[in-house]
């Protein structure tokens, strides 16, 4: 299933991304501050693609979004209901013990919001992933 993940996740991103996916965490970043879609989409897409990256970036940037993100996806993967693979769940907990957790205002949403709607785009994902593997079968 983390095969067919990885791939929805690059398509939704390559749609939401308007066919044009920033090259590195830097520039994803500053699009993810452009758009709510590319923010849920961020942590998923750096986790399958640029992981080492993403937690480098998120420790230096300076920029509150990475951490909140990082922070978010954490609380929200950590949700029984969602039956998150172990792997991701471990990744963000790696990613949010380097840095602290941001003020609620640093960001567009506060971090309880952020961490809805990351529990929200999560869900859709394993879901496109379910039907995905439904159809293909």
């Amino acid at each position: 299933m983390n095969d067919e993940m990885k791939h929805v996740v690059f398509e939704e991103t390559f749609q939401a991304a308007g066919g044009h996916i920033p090259k590195d965490p830097e520039a994803f970043t500053k699009f993810a501050h452009q758009s709510r879609e590319m923010a849920l989409l961020l942590p998923f897409y750096m986790y399958y693609f640029h992981p080492s990256e993403w937690k480098e970036y998120t420790l230096f940037t300076n920029d509150p979004l990475p951490p909140a993100l990082n922070h978010a996806a954490h609380i929200a993967l950590d949700a029984p209901a969602l039956h998150a693979d172990k792997q991701i769940k471990r990744f963000f907990h790696e990613a949010v013990s380097i840095t602290s957790i941001p003020g609620d205002y640093q960001t567009a949403m506060s971090v309880a919001n952020w961490t809805y709607y990351l529990f929200r785009k999560y869900h859709q994902i394993c879901e496109r992933t379910r039907v995905s593997n439904t159809v293909s079968k």
